[in-house]
């Protein structure tokens, strides 16, 4: 963890996606109305993923961009956890 006890991970798991999109920070600001410079003190930890900031990324990643649940939901950005789907039997 950095100096502010935030750990890095879930800003990792943002640029990871976005960088699978292709975009820059400048490109993802255009889409999506997140600052750049919010979206870098997200992505290098110097600012906290919150639940509702997570839940607000995820949204946007799956249905603005067309992203599997699995891979962008919110617990994967918070925890890192991919969603499993439970099949009926």
């Amino acid at each position: 963890m950095n100096e502010n006890n935030i750990s890095p991970e879930p800003g990792k798991r943002i640029r990871y996606l976005r960088k699978k999109l292709g975009l820059s920070r400048a490109q993802f600001e255009e889409l999506t109305g997140i600052s750049a410079s919010t979206l870098r003190y997200l992505e290098i930890g110097k600012r906290e993923l919150l639940p509702s900031r997570a839940r607000l990324l995820s949204t946007i990643f799956i249905y603005r961009f067309s992203l599997k649940e699995e891979e962008a939901g919110e617990s994967f950005l918070l925890y890192g956890e991919k969603m499993t789907i439970l099949k009926e039997i």
